[in-house]
């Protein structure tokens, strides 16, 4: 008797369990119409031509509003008005919905660590009741809004008194006379007050413009033009006196030759932290880094202002020409401009909008809006 109570048990068990499972969803490959794309957290989508980040917002995100989380989430697109065919852009999934996340603002309570170097408070009358932990609201870190510039290795400055160089290229493994990335190169300590060569430092390339800065107007002397010409790698100490060393070319962003100077690299974030500019600064545009006469959005160029008149990087200015109307002038809006490196009197920016044909000597300040 009790085998069979035993026997119709297990039996009504394994019905149950049978019923249950019938009930459940396919599994992507049962199905065969989920892709492969939903089932990752992060996947990329190729830009085609006609694309905007408006239309791919919309399409993966329900709505185009997403357009500037989109843009957040790609450093590489430097411009969010400008995606070419061929672009990859990264798209996040969570929970199997499609979707870009962003920490909110918000609190979390954190316990009171016991201070043990002060001695005990004396013990509080009990009123039977357990003691409740202390809490203390702690505000997230946000991050705060930031323009992404990909290439701020490569950007340029120019400076009142010319770098003073580590090192000189002063050959090339093989004899190539253009050096490329990972090409071997033979450095020469520059003279022995400059600091020793360290093998695992990175050093910049750099170029300085032989002829030197002035004011159209004025001709008044604004400094030396610096050009960096790409990284590179210091691997080992030949000879130490005089100090020969030899390094590997990690980056080149110009053609790189013998001669060219070294100075040691700065990290430089490509996350263009955003700023609110000073009011009322007035300056104008000095030139371009390629020396144009005439340039347009997406142009690194310089301006007469710096550090001293509180200018940082981060700031936007608007570029203006102006009209004369008798004893009046008018400025009128020809672009916009991100600051992306300082100087004490100068600083480098990138020309983010243009309207007509940027010149030198044409002004810059805060935004005209």
């Amino acid at each position: 008797m009790l085998s069979k109570i035993r026997f119709n048990f297990i039996t009504a068990v394994c019905a149950y369990v049978l019923l249950f499972l019938s009930f459940q969803p396919c599994t992507a490959s049962e199905e065969g119409t989920t892709s492969e794309i939903e089932q990752k957290t992060v996947f990329y989508y190729t830009v085609k031509k006609g694309d905007t980040l408006w239309d791919i917002s919309n399409h993966f995100f329900k709505t185009p509003l997403a357009w500037p989380e989109l843009w957040s989430r790609n450093n590489q697109v430097m411009n969010p008005h400008l995606i070419y065919p061929g672009d990859r852009l990264r798209i996040y999934k969570k929970d199997g919905v499609i979707s870009i996340t962003k920490v909110p603002a918000e609190t979390v309570q954190e316990a009171i660590p016991a201070k043990i170097q002060e001695p005990p408070a004396p013990p509080a009358e009990t009123t039977g009741q357990p003691e409740e932990d202390t809490f203390v609201e702690k505000q997230l870190e946000i991050e705060r809004p930031y323009f992404p510039y990909t290439q701020i290795d490569r950007i340029g400055f120019i400076k009142k008194e010319p770098v003073s160089a580590h090192a000189i290229i002063f050959k090339v493994k093989g004899g190539k006379s253009l050096i490329s990335e990972d090409d071997i190169v033979y450095l020469k300590q520059k003279d022995t007050v400059t600091p020793a060569l360290i093998p695992g430092t990175l050093y910049a390339v750099i170029e300085m413009q032989k002829e030197p800065v002035k004011d159209n107007v004025t001709n008044q002397y604004i400094g030396i033009q610096h050009n960096i010409k790409g990284i590179v790698e210091l691997t080992e100490i030949l000879q130490k006196d005089p100090m020969i060393a030899e390094a590997r070319v990690s980056k080149t962003f110009t053609a790189i030759s013998v001669d060219d100077i070294l100075i040691p690299y700065k990290k430089r974030s490509p996350k263009i932290t955003l700023t609110e500019s000073p009011a009322g600064l007035d300056g104008k545009i000095i030139t371009n880094e390629s020396n144009k006469k005439i340039f347009a959005k997406g142009d690194v160029a310089f301006i007469n202002k710096g550090d001293l008149d509180g200018v940082m990087p981060g700031q936007h200015y608007s570029i203006y020409k102006k009209e004369e109307l008798d004893d009046f002038v008018k400025k009128i809006d020809v672009g916009s401009l991100i600051v992306l490196h300082t100087e004490n009197e100068t600083a480098t920016v990138l020309i983010t909008k243009s309207k007509d044909a940027i010149v030198p000597d044409m002004g810059i300040c805060t935004s005209l809006k």
